[in-house]
């Protein structure tokens, strides 16, 4: 009989995980048969993960911190497709064999990160094929965000797009507005919306009118029903999807279907 390795962790951890999609449901004797040979990693920031082209050996699972996603180009320039935090999972290529991972990895801030094996990750899914379904589930979502800034792009104004990252940055805040540090530089968020940074301190001082005060590294956001308002009706995105907007659980919101908190 496996042991219950979800022992091998704190409680709060431990809890952490089995609350995140890929997990949650899962019975307990599976997600222990699955974290056995798992290990949690501290990494420090400018830490290299794997490179786009390596072999899929490992899936992971953001406890805290911030990773980036990115590409070269043939001229050597980075295209950071996604900067991944707290609940976000990354490496889905694991669940095949003989897969190389698509893309590469860097820490953008201290982080502590799941490991999974990709051994121990096909044989939790050839013992329950709902594993590679969660897989897929994941791989979906991520299709799913990336169709959503494309849309971003094409519709929004520079400033509305920092808005909608100002949204995501602060989700889990409670209140009408608040203050929060920004997490990672400035210049990977700017390089993250396909913006010069230039074009991105442009853009957030041009959000004042909406309640956007900037103190250095600080960002006050006077109220969240304002911002909303400016941007999420430019959002195609559906109730309950947008991590933003249903975690400002006191938004009060009224005219704008997408930004629902529950």
């Amino acid at each position: 009989m496996a042991t219950d390795s979800m022992y091998k962790f704190d409680e709060k951890t431990s809890l952490f995980l089995s609350g995140l999609p890929f997990f949650k449901g899962l019975e307990r004797q599976e997600v222990s048969r699955l974290l056995e040979k798992s290990d949690i990693n501290e990494y420090s920031k400018g830490q290299s993960l794997f490179m786009a082209g390596d072999k899929a050996t490992r899936f992971f699972v953001i406890i805290n911190g911030w990773a980036k996603i990115f590409r070269m180009t043939k001229e050597g320039e980075e295209a950071v497709l996604a900067i991944f935090t707290r609940g976000d999972v990354f490496g889905e290529a694991a669940i095949f064999e003989n897969a190389d991972y698509p893309f590469s990895v860097e820490i953008a801030e201290t982080a502590r990160l799941l490991e999974i094996p990709s051994t121990s990750l096909r044989e939790s899914a050839a013992r329950n094929p709902d594993i590679t379904g969660r897989i897929m589930a994941s791989m979906s979502r991520e299709m799913q965000k990336l169709q959503i800034e494309n849309e971003h792009l094409s519709i929004m104004t520079a400033p509305q797009r920092v808005g909608c990252l100002l949204i995501q940055l602060s989700s889990g805040m409670i209140g009408k507005g608040g203050v929060f540090s920004f997490p990672y530089d400035k210049s990977l968020a700017a390089a993250r919306l396909g913006m010069k940074p230039e074009t991105f301190s442009r853009a957030l001082s041009q959000l004042k009118p909406y309640g956007i005060n900037v103190r250095g590294g600080e960002i006050e956001i006077e109220s969240f029903e304002r911002i909303m308002m400016y941007v999420c009706g430019h959002c195609s995105m559906q109730d309950g999807d947008c991590r933003g907007a249903k975690q400002l659980t006191e938004c009060s919101l009224k005219n704008c279907a997408n930004c629902k908190t529950h």
